[in-house]
């Protein structure tokens, strides 16, 4: 079993895991699998990392659980007036082995060198998939741009309250990414309007769109992506 098989099962494990030990008890899902409590929480925990066999042996007994729906429930119950992933993940992080698996799955086998993003929950995706499958990583920073040229960080919260305020994304500069195939991350699509940021940075700098991740789209903003891109797109998670 090669490095990327192997990162690929036990990510689908632990998002199984994670799926099921929302939807039940930690002692019943230990009694399905055939295994004790303690050894259930040193997985979850990662303090025990199984062999490639036992991954499977494990696996075969969650095929079963449904972690889309899972995940969609969660980001219900975010906090917040629209789901955010940020906030998801920082409050389950087993689940960002859900995206990880599929996006794995979606992406290998492609022939891309490159990862772009921009911050947020995209980047932490982007970063894992950058690693996992041994790719050069590349990122944009958001910001709110003044109507008097002043660039402040996206994370000062009242400037967005400013009528005459601007969001805007600034990529590397310097980066070169002439013959480059690039996958692009994203979070959650509502209108697509960071992809196409990314899109045209790309553009400007001779790359060559291989292909978009979506974390999390909105099915309408899907559809719309999908006219945009000349590319193939993967949502890893849709929703309503």
């Amino acid at each position: 079993m090669d490095v990327l098989e192997r990162a690929y099962l036990f990510s689908k494990l632990m998002c199984k895991l994670y799926a099921k030990t929302r939807l039940d008890t930690v002692t019943d899902t230990a009694r399905l699998l055939g295994i004790s409590v303690q050894e259930l929480s040193r997985l979850i925990h990662l303090r025990e990392l199984p062999s490639g066999r036992r991954v499977r042996e494990l696996l075969s007994g969650l095929e079963g659980v449904d972690s889309d729906s899972v995940l969609v429930e969660a980001m219900r119950e975010a906090p917040l007036p629209f789901p955010h992933l940020n906030n998801l993940t920082s409050r389950y992080p087993l689940s960002l082995y859900c995206f990880l698996y599929k996006a794995i799955d979606a992406l290998r086998g492609r022939a891309f060198s490159l990862v772009l993003t921009v911050e947020g929950s995209g980047l932490i995706l982007a970063a894992l998939i950058s690693l996992t499958m041994g790719r050069r990583l590349v990122y944009g920073v958001k910001g709110v741009k003044m109507v008097g040229g002043q660039v402040v960080s996206a994370g000062s919260g009242p400037a967005y309250s400013v009528k005459t305020s601007k969001r805007i994304i600034s990529f590397p500069s310097r980066a070169d990414l002439r013959g480059e195939r690039v996958v692009i991350v994203d979070g959650v699509v509502w209108t697509g309007s960071t992809i196409y940021s990314m899109l045209r940075y790309v553009e400007r700098k001779s790359g060559v769109v291989d292909s978009v991740v979506a974390m999390a789209a909105a099915r309408r903003a899907l559809s719309r992506l999908e006219k945009l891109v000349e590319a193939p797109v993967y949502p890893l998670l849709l929703l309503d």
